[in-house]
């Protein structure tokens, strides 16, 4: 899957999970490849990050969301998400900015057993409806590869 393949299957899960999203990844969209608004009317800014399961997303990438999700974009928070894991400094600067973290693991948890995002960043949805989640085949139709 290419990047931008990778940017609207994020997309996809985002609404599956009941969320609005909209896809606005392209040259020069300051950090933001989705944005959300969640059922408690938080804008959320989503960078995606399509990399091999061996690289790493490094504060570099970080500093730059930080930079632009809140005044930018007028987010609550933001979230990268990506194919890969983040290195050390990544991991320590994005909880202290209010950036969440989704490596492949997490993806993983997400896209094939349909855990929802917000359960996995520990975020509290206010207007959500409480729903049981189930192991799903997302990725039978969508490859992380």
């Amino acid at each position: 899957m290419d990047p931008r393949a990778f940017e609207l299957a994020v997309c996809s899960l985002l609404r599956r999970d009941g969320l609005t999203a909209e896809h606005v990844g392209r040259a020069g969209d300051k950090g933001a490849d989705v944005l959300v608004v969640d059922r408690s009317r938080r804008r959320v800014v989503v960078q995606c990050k399509r990399l091999r399961p061996d690289r790493r997303v490094g504060d570099q990438d970080v500093q730059r969301v930080n930079g632009t999700y809140r005044h930018d974009h007028g987010a609550h928070f933001a979230v990268i998400v990506t194919t890969g894991g983040y290195t050390a400094a990544a991991r320590a600067s994005g909880p202290r900015y209010g950036i969440h973290l989704v490596d492949r693991d997490a993806l993983e948890r997400w896209a094939d057993l349909g855990e929802p995002l917000y359960r996995i960043l520990r975020v509290r949805d206010e207007g959500a409806r409480r729903r049981r989640w189930a192991p799903g085949s997302w990725r039978a139709k969508n490859s992380l590869g």
